[in-house]
């Protein structure tokens, strides 16, 4: 998990009301008590995905 705080691109599948996703974008934060992983893309738009929904991370 500490590599994922790492400041590097980085691609995530996963599953957001029953279909597969993909985002593309930069780690900033890691909130393991509510089992979130926070992104920002190119444009620093913000998202975040649950842990139990991430299928692989490229």
């Amino acid at each position: 998990m500490k590599k994922l705080t790492e400041n590097r691109l980085v691609t995530i599948v996963y599953y957001s009301n029953g279909a597969i996703k993909t985002f593309k974008g930069r780690v900033y934060r890691l909130n393991l008590l509510e089992q979130i992983l926070s992104l920002k893309d190119d444009k620093q738009k913000s998202f975040s995905i649950r842990l139990s929904g991430i299928r692989h991370i490229y």
